[in-house]
């Protein structure tokens, strides 16, 4: 065969395989990418909350039937609209708590409770791609951060709240800082103080968990990395979502509003130094971390007088 000839078939071959290389991964780009914002189809994180209310012990029937709430929606900047659950104390103080992954408002009635007997109001609502938000992709704060700034607005706006705390937990930690982080102190849209329990320390690296299956080595490994590299290209590309906004230890610094952390000393799922992580990078002068000795945000669950404790004290020095 002459020279020419073989040089035609290796660029071709090296064409094929440059080719196979970029579909493929293109589609695994698409799986990953896919996998993360649609991580509750065919879940019922409705009935999830029940469920994980009932491995706790906590008396869902009991709340249900003791604090009757109303349901409201609000409908966020991108147009989204957020469905909620209102419960009103006749106070000027009003609560927005901002549940996890997997569940919907429903999970949060353990919190609410303890707000509901110290008399605020609440407002418990579903994160998107839970329960009866209309939007289906879960985006670890990147988009959901507009619901939160919708439901403080109308809260001030529309309840008449004079005061307003937005407390998550777990994802809904990293949505609260993530939200913090991108409000400017004293307008309607920023609170007046945030409380972020076991925050989810970003979106990266949770899906390097979930890739790795929580092997430290594995988490950085050149796979791991490839896979979440294509993905946050894909992600870019067709969803507009950068995954670099969800990172809570790094966005946190842009956080101005006061601002609690709370670190559960026996967290599996958000390790303790990873919470204290978020906690070394907020940018706020007022801020303050709390130790509850209890697993992944069931420190409400434990002890909720002593949980509340932290709370009141954090919000009577913020001047709230």
């Amino acid at each position: 065969m002459k020279k020419n000839a073989i040089v035609k078939v290796v660029k071709i071959t090296l064409g094929v395989v440059a080719a196979l290389i970029v579909v493929g991964s293109f589609g695994m780009a698409k799986l990953v990418t896919d996998g993360v914002f649609y991580q509750n189809k065919n879940n019922d994180t409705q009935a999830n909350s029940v469920k994980q209310l009932a491995i706790y012990g906590y008396d869902l029937d009991g709340f249900n039937n003791t604090y009757k709430g109303e349901e409201i929606s609000v409908t966020a900047e991108d147009g989204n609209v957020v469905p909620g659950t209102y419960f009103d104390m006749d106070s000027d103080k009003c609560v927005i708590l901002v549940h996890g992954a997997g569940g919907d408002r429903v999970s949060t009635y353990p919190l609410a409770q303890q707000y509901i007997e110290r008399g605020y109001d609440v407002i418990a609502f579903d994160d998107r791609g839970h329960g009866l938000n209309s939007d289906k992709k879960v985006t670890f704060g990147v988009n959901e951060m507009r619901d939160v700034k919708a439901l403080v607005k109308y809260a001030r706006e529309t309840l008449g709240s004079t005061e307003v705390i937005v407390h998550g937990q777990s994802m809904g930690g990293e949505v609260t800082a993530v939200y913090a982080s991108n409000v400017a102190p004293g307008t309607a849209e920023a609170a007046d103080a945030v409380i972020c329990d076991s925050p989810v320390p970003g979106m990266e690296y949770m899906i390097r968990s979930v890739i790795a299956d929580d092997d430290p080595q594995e988490m950085d490994s050149f796979v791991t990395s490839y896979f979440v590299e294509t993905g946050k290209l894909y992600s870019n590309l067709f969803y507009h979502v950068n995954w670099d906004k969800g990172d809570t230890i790094k966005v946190v610094a842009n956080d101005q509003l006061p601002t609690l952390i709370i670190v559960s000393e026996k967290d599996e799922v958000c390790l303790p130094e990873m919470v204290e992580e978020v906690y070394d990078n907020v940018g706020s002068a007022e801020k303050s971390i709390a130790y509850v000795n209890s697993a992944h945000i069931e420190g409400v669950i434990d002890d909720p007088a002593g949980y509340m404790e932290y709370v009141e004290n954090f919000l009577a020095n913020a001047g709230l």
